[in-house]
């Protein structure tokens, strides 16, 4: 699993190692595993709920403790998070 930060979002991406992930909240869990095991931030990662902070109706979101920044699956009425994973990356946008 690899991330790109971006001014508008992130993108989460597939590595050539990686299982297929079967469920949607799957995605955003083990990326956070990742991102809060690696040299990405001082801080942590945690899981966001966007639908509740009236963002959108989207439940697929995580968020930075230190920073605020708030990340959430933008295209969630198109594709699911694990389908978009699993086809090679995922887009995740900035709030």
């Amino acid at each position: 699993m690899n991330f790109i930060f971006t001014q508008n979002g992130l993108r989460i991406g597939r590595d050539n190692g990686d299982k297929p992930i079967r469920k949607e909240s799957t995605v955003i869990y083990k990326a956070l595993q990742a991102m809060n095991a690696g040299n990405y931030t001082r801080s942590r990662w945690v899981r966001c709920y966007p639908d509740r902070h009236g963002l959108t109706a989207c439940r697929i979101g995580m968020r930075h403790t230190k920073t605020g920044e708030i990340y959430w699956h933008g295209n969630y009425q198109i594709e699911t998070a694990n389908e978009a994973w699993n086809k090679g990356g995922l887009f995740l946008n900035k709030a």
